[in-house]
């Protein structure tokens, strides 16, 4: 292979290698918009879980994972 086909080759994979990074960027900062979204909800309810506790298994699992969804989003 000539020098100018190692220099293609190389540009080549340098701008899919950028592509590639491009895109996973994207993808995080679209996921954690959407997670930006949902915190008023999820705010919402873990708070009135605090306040109110549910009497029931199934509420209670709900209010936990409520109040893990918000530590995951990173909600205040």
């Amino acid at each position: 292979m000539t020098f100018r086909g190692w220099q293609t080759l190389i540009v080549a994979l340098v701008a899919a290698l950028g592509a590639g990074l491009a895109s996973i960027a994207y993808t995080n900062a679209s996921a954690r918009e959407s997670e930006r979204k949902w915190c008023g909800v999820v705010t919402t309810l873990d708070d009135a879980y605090e306040v109110t506790p549910p009497q029931t298994p199934a509420g209670r699992k709900i209010a936990e994972d409520i109040a893990r969804l918000r530590a995951d989003f990173g909600c205040p």
